[in-house]
């Protein structure tokens, strides 16, 4: 017995030709989805930056917070603060105040969100100008106009020239560019440590996960004030920070506060952005002090030696967060958050080296083009139910993919896209193998019986062997059918065979007979395969005597019609055959060959009109042998030996 891998004729069996039709509805689906995506960019974006943040939720409700660097600490302006202030918020004293006692306490660099573009108060802007200047580490904001395009109306806020950063590599990014459109008064632009911009926009559902590093101005670029506080912090000057060719800023040979000294490396977009791994909410991840604690503590002794044991060398945010603050908006982990909060996990993630890792455009096109690979494949093998089970065992295998590089490598990749194509493609794949399954279907319901075909649905393997049997075959056809039909028209003979051919099938398939072919008007039948039976031999003697009988009525119904005077004989042997799918690539049938099934067609143009003549083997496989009789021997055109036959008794002899 041998397996042939390369002929078949049934649906649930893979042709190249069906795996090329699967193959071809996957890659239809696939460039329709890419071409959606290009289409409609904002509208499947959202939906997967939302996933991404059920994502994050997710890992934080499961893990918990990210890794926190110690070195962030957040000054917050809260409500708590305001009742026991001892100025009034609008007063610059305060925040000189707070500054001034947070460089006793040894801080390495002060963010400060809040902007003072000017000063009602001489004396007051005086007082915060000198302690950000003997501080020597304070930051503060400037803002850009970087979305409208007319001309201002004012001359732009001139700044410092240490503001800009002539970055090497700056020049390849696609930056935002603007205007400095706000800042602070003179004085304090000028004492400040460094001034970086704090434009940071929402993405299209209003959530804030990036924040753009570096911005363009006509004076050359301004950093963010997150990365421009790190670089104090960690002690690196502009000089040594550059932007390599795979968007990554560098910030080479930073000291960190405890002796480390390696370089800083923070991935960016080609636009300059950076998107943030959140390590938690605002009150989940790093310490926080209220502004009339800080007061509180700095104005004693005792005080001081606290603040400085837990506040020296380390990088502080101040920012107003009470009620009467502006900078709140939504997050991956909240629905209401600090802005200032953006700065404190941006920096987190640059001094735990804790990113958010986007593959890109490659990687994720990698992943769907397995994921098709895959689709075709599993329908290439298995069908129906399974086909769907191979689906979702592919969709969880997905889904754990997207699940464990982000719970452990914080990578985020893009499972939209191939959802959208999986969602689409497996229902394709289906509806296709049904439609062939039921192309084949109506095709089987010539040639096999229903009982053998729910067989051959249920083991399609069946169909896919090719070997040596023992089976029963029987030719039959009609007597002077060339004769009468040359004076016939052609709907005529075509209803006659019809009709003729559609009471045989039924009688053939009554005894789970297989018909091999209809040749003009004979018929091809063999008995034993592909279901096998031990009494194919008496099924097929059987179906032989029903088709005679049938044949009779027949002749009687059209004799009155004015139709064929039909009559037919039949030849039965069984012997070994071939059997099994058997052509060309292009077209298959599943059939017997061999000597003794042109023996079997011997006996049948050796038989008397009306009659039924089968060979010696017949007759031997019968148990009841009633109604048999012999018939001598036949010299079978093509076989030296004379072949001994048996005629069977019908029922008209019998009366």
């Amino acid at each position: 017995m041998r397996r042939d891998f390369t002929a078949v004729s049934c649906a649930w069996i893979m042709t190249d030709r069906a795996l090329l039709r699967y193959a071809s509805v996957s890659l239809t689906v696939f460039v329709t989805v890419q071409l959606l995506w290009w289409l409609f960019p904002v509208f499947f974006e959202t939906w997967q930056l939302r996933l991404d943040d059920q994502l994050t939720l997710t890992a934080y409700r499961w893990q918990g917070p990210g890794p926190t660097s110690p070195d962030i600490v957040h000054v917050d302006l809260d409500n708590g603060s305001i009742s026991s202030l001892p100025l009034s918020l609008n007063d610059p004293r305060l925040y000189g105040e707070v500054i001034r006692i947070l460089n006793g306490a040894g801080v390495r660099a002060i963010l400060v969100d809040m902007i003072f573009p000017s000063c009602s108060s001489r004396e007051s802007c005086a007082y915060l100008a000198a302690q950000v200047k003997q501080a020597g580490t304070v930051h503060f904001p400037v803002i850009l106009n970087t979305r409208d395009s007319r001309p201002a109306d004012h001359a732009p806020v001139r700044l410092p020239e240490r503001t800009f950063w002539p970055l090497p590599g700056a020049a390849s990014l696609a930056l935002s560019s603007g205007p400095v459109v706000m800042a602070n008064f003179q004085a304090l632009n000028e004492a400040a440590a460094g001034l970086g911009h704090i434009n940071c926009n929402p993405d299209h559902d209003g959530v804030y996960r990036r924040v753009p590093l570096l911005l363009r101005t006509a004076d050359g670029p301004v950093a963010s004030i997150a990365l421009r506080t790190l670089a104090t912090f960690l002690r690196v000057p502009p000089g040594q920070i550059r932007v390599t060719g795979d968007n990554t800023i560098i910030l080479g040979n930073t000291s960190f506060p405890d002796g480390r000294n390696r370089d800083v490396a923070i991935p960016i977009k080609k636009d300059g952005s950076h998107r943030i791994n959140f390590s938690g909410p605002w009150h989940d991840s790093f310490s926080h002090y209220s502004f009339a604690t800080i007061l509180d503590l700095g104005a004693t002794r005792e005080g001081m030696l606290q603040l400085t044991d837990e506040l020296e060398d380390t990088l502080v945010i101040l920012s107003d967060i009470s009620t009467g603050g502006r900078d709140f908006g939504p997050i991956p982990l909240a629905s209401y958050f600090p802005l200032s909060g953006l700065y404190s996990n941006l920096i987190n993630s640059a001094l735990e080296e804790s990113y958010l890792n986007e593959p890109g455009p490659v990687p994720n096109l990698i992943v769907m083009i397995t994921l098709l690979l895959a689709l075709v494949t599993a329908a290439s093998l298995v069908k129906g139910f399974r086909l769907c089970l191979a689906g979702a065992l592919l969709l969880a295998g997905l889904i754990g993919l997207w699940l464990i590089l982000f719970l452990e490598y914080r990578i985020l990749l893009d499972i939209i896209k191939p959802a959208i194509f999986f969602s689409l493609t497996l229902p394709a794949l289906m509806l296709l193998q049904f439609l062939q399954i039921q192309q084949e279907k109506a095709k089987l319901t010539h040639y096999f019986a229903p009982s053998v075909m729910r067989k051959l649905l249920r083991e399609p393997e069946i169909l896919n062997v090719v070997e040596k049997k023992k089976l029963t075959v029987l030719f039959s056809d009609i007597a002077g059918f060339t004769a009468w039909s040359s004076t016939r028209s052609a709907d005529e003979i075509h209803h006659t065979l019809n009709s003729y051919f559609e009471e045989m099938a039924e009688i053939v398939f009554a005894f789970e007979g297989t018909i091999d072919k209809y040749m003009g008007d004979g018929l091809m039948v063999f008995f034993g395969d592909p279901v096998p039976y031990a009494d194919h031999a008496q099924r097929a003697v059987d179906a032989a005597r029903a088709m005679q009988k049938r044949t009779r009525r027949l002749r009687e119904e059209w004799r009155r019609k004015g139709g064929m005077d039909i009559v037919i004989r039949i030849g039965i042997h069984t012997g070994e055959v071939v059997v099994g799918n058997m052509g060309s690539r292009s077209r298959l049938d599943y059939t017997v060959i061999g000597s003794n099934v042109n023996l079997a067609q011997r006996l049948e143009s050796n038989c008397p009109l009306g009659g039924i003549l089968i060979s010696e083997q017949v007759c031997e496989q019968l148990e009841n042998r009633d109604g048999i009789r012999p018939a001598g021997t036949i010299q079978a055109k093509g076989f030296d030996e004379p072949v001994t036959v048996y005629a069977i008794i019908q029922e008209e002899e019998r009366q």
